[in-house]
């Protein structure tokens, strides 16, 4: 018997165990998200599970990536360069009309993010107001393009013909196009909107399809196979994002001060005050309900009701997104979220009350 052998049969003769990381290496997972860049809003599915470790107690190391757009995103779990997005689904279930075995497993916005913002001042006040005029959207493969075209069509408009489409980018680039008019309207999301509103610039209102009132944003996809071979994987990667939902819930000044320390390039350029804390914590508290555990009704975190998916899939057909029906099944799947759902909520809490700042 070698000396590592015979060590080993010494340590397990005494009774003892070996700790989780020499036994097992943490299992590396690349998350791919939709967007450029992470604001603090974002912190639920990048800089609080990783800096609190959540993910870590699943045993994983995450790598989280940015993309530019849904398309990018889900297109990198397709080529097997990402293992789970977190993304639009739209894209997700056009994929999967095309032949693509993906499945949605967990959502942590549950409700519509996005609309379309009239700044005061235009003279804008309707959409059909919108003919002739320019749109900004942060890139063309993300869902707020989708949803002006679709919005646009219900008006009887087209689109690139009587209104054109723009890529602005997000945060100051985006507000700066608005500002020199070089856009009229932007399509983004809430908190984007609620982040410009911060710096100065108002809307007359932020127009919302009442077709899309169960749309879905931050889901969770990945590759079918995966719910059998990476089943421990998923219920890790969605248990870590749960948590970090509470968390933020219970303290979303503790969650903007992590996320700005794990991302230093998306906090304020002239330092982090206790003033820009608060102002993005109300920022970010824009999402509070349609992040909740409750969201949907189910007390539980990450889980969509069959009625509210079809509901969702009606919206995508009407508006042309996608060019048929599936069965649910198809594309979504809630196997995991019970086990997801089973963590000690409590203890998040009380860690959330009483962190101090990184």
């Amino acid at each position: 018997m070698t000396l590592s052998k015979w060590a080993f049969t010494l340590f397990l003769c005494a009774g003892l165990s070996l700790p989780a990381a020499s036994v097992r290496a943490a299992e590396k997972v690349v998350l791919a998200h939709a967007l450029p860049a992470l604001s603090a809003s974002f912190a639920i599915a990048s800089s609080l599970p990783t800096y609190l470790g959540y993910w870590k107690e699943e045993g994983l190391d995450v790598e989280v990536v940015t993309n530019r757009g849904a398309a990018a995103a889900v297109q990198l779990v397709i080529g097997g360069k990402a293992d789970v997005t977190s993304a639009n689904p739209g894209t997700a279930i056009t994929a999967v009309q095309k032949g693509e075995d993906l499945v949605i497993f967990y959502t942590s916005l549950r409700g519509d993010i996005f609309g379309i913002a009239l700044p005061e001042g235009s003279g804008l006040n309707e959409i059909k107001d919108l003919k002739g005029k320019t749109i900004g959207v942060s890139s063309f493969a993300s869902g707020g393009t989708n949803y002006i075209r679709a919005l646009l069509a219900q008006a009887g408009l087209k689109a690139g013909v009587d209104a054109d489409v723009v890529e602005v980018g997000v945060g100051g680039r985006a507000a700066a196009a608005l500002k020199s008019k070089q856009v009229q309207a932007l399509s983004l999301w809430d908190e984007a909107y609620a982040k410009m509103e911060t710096e100065g610039i108002k809307f007359t209102k932020v127009i919302s399809d009442p077709r899309a009132r169960y749309h879905l944003a931050g889901s969770m996809t990945t590759k079918r196979e995966n719910l059998t071979k990476r089943r421990k994987m998923l219920v890790g990667m969605a248990r870590g994002l749960a948590k970090a939902q509470l968390f933020q819930e219970t303290n979303p000044e503790a969650a903007v001060r992590i996320h700005w320390k794990v991302y230093p390039q998306s906090a304020p350029r002239g330092g982090i005050t206790d003033a820009a804390v608060k102002s993005e914590a109300k920022v970010i508290s824009v999402r509070r309900q349609i992040q909740s555990k409750n969201a949907f009704g189910t007390n539980r975190y990450g889980d969509v009701p069959k009625d509210k998916l079809e509901e969702f899939q009606e919206y995508l057909l009407t508006s042309g997104l996608v060019k048929q029906k599936m069965g649910i099944d198809r594309f979504y799947t809630d196997a995991l979220i019970s086990e997801v759902n089973r963590f000690d909520a409590a203890a998040v809490v009380q860690r959330a009350k009483s962190f101090t700042k990184p």
